[in-house]
């Protein structure tokens, strides 16, 4: 299925906002370019997880100055109470019980080649299956 599992990240970012969202932007500068084009230029995010471009509609990018407890981040997520309790679980296992950032990106296909890396200053929690 299309969106049935989603990748999730999380931590704590402190970055500026323009920095912090910087890490999404696609590259929209000039329709002439393609982003098979040498000259394309790749968002981080997408060096990161391996691949030249990503579906924006896929994406969810969520952040609070303050820390907030991870539970009241996971209700953006469409996945049922016991996926989200193991979210919550793996996210506390990894040392984040309290964050201020996360995002996730619905993506079956999408293998993570390095989950120890940080993404954005935030950590690979893993992917899991969705509602949709």
């Amino acid at each position: 299925m299309y969106m049935s599992k989603v990748h999730i990240w999380v931590g704590i970012n402190h970055d500026e906002s323009n920095v912090f969202e910087k890490y999404f932007e696609l590259d929209y500068s000039d329709p002439d370019i393609d982003i098979d084009d040498s000259e394309y230029n790749v968002c981080q995010f997408c060096k990161d997880i391996g691949e030249r471009w990503y579906d924006e509609d896929l994406i969810g990018v969520f952040r609070t100055e303050e820390l907030r407890n991870i539970k009241e981040f996971l209700g953006e997520l469409s996945v049922s109470s016991e996926i989200g309790i193991e979210i919550q679980d793996t996210s506390k296992e990894k040392g984040f019980e309290s964050i201020n950032s996360m995002f996730y990106y619905m993506d079956p296909e999408l293998v993570i080649s390095d989950e120890t890396k940080l993404y954005n200053k935030l950590t690979y929690i893993g992917v899991f299956d969705t509602d949709l």
